[in-house]
């Protein structure tokens, strides 16, 4: 299988955190489940055109900045013609990296039959700093590299 050539809603803006908030061993199953919320609606905004707005108050503001609507609606439409309505998401793992929360989802689309991956990540303090669909689950993790564009 060719390596993914694309990412879809690249929207990868982690923070740097200047306070001294300790790392968890594990995540408690509340941040987890509201991690899935947050990908679950924005990804099934492409569905419905309803673009819900991200705050300062449930993300960082990297990603309240750089999550802009114009952005958001190029990337709806390759995802709704390529992989169709978002049908579920599944937690597979959940990583600690640095001072960043990475939760990593199995999607289920309408229109394809393999599993891509949504991945979110957030702050110590949970707060969402980064949102990415990677066209194709791997059980091996891989750190996120953008794209450079030109």
């Amino acid at each position: 299988m060719k390596k993914f050539s694309f990412f879809i809603l690249v929207l990868f803006i982690l923070s740097c955190s200047s306070t001294n908030t300790t790392i968890p061993e594990r995540l408690d199953p509340i941040h987890i489940e509201n991690a899935k919320q947050f990908a679950f609606s924005q990804f099934n905004s492409c569905a419905t055109g309803n673009y819900i707005p991200i705050t300062t108050k449930v993300a960082t503001p990297g990603l309240v900045r750089n999550l802009v609507l114009e952005e958001m609606k190029l990337s709806c439409t390759k995802i709704n013609k390529d992989y169709g309505k978002l049908l579920s998401l599944k937690i597979d793992q959940t990583r600690i990296y640095k001072k960043t929360l990475i939760y990593r989802f199995k999607a289920t689309y309408s229109k394809i039959e393999h599993t891509p991956e949504i991945r979110v990540y957030s702050t110590l303090e949970h707060k969402y700093s980064g949102l990415i669909m990677k066209p194709e689950y791997l059980e091996k993790y891989t750190p996120f590299k953008p794209e450079t564009k030109i």
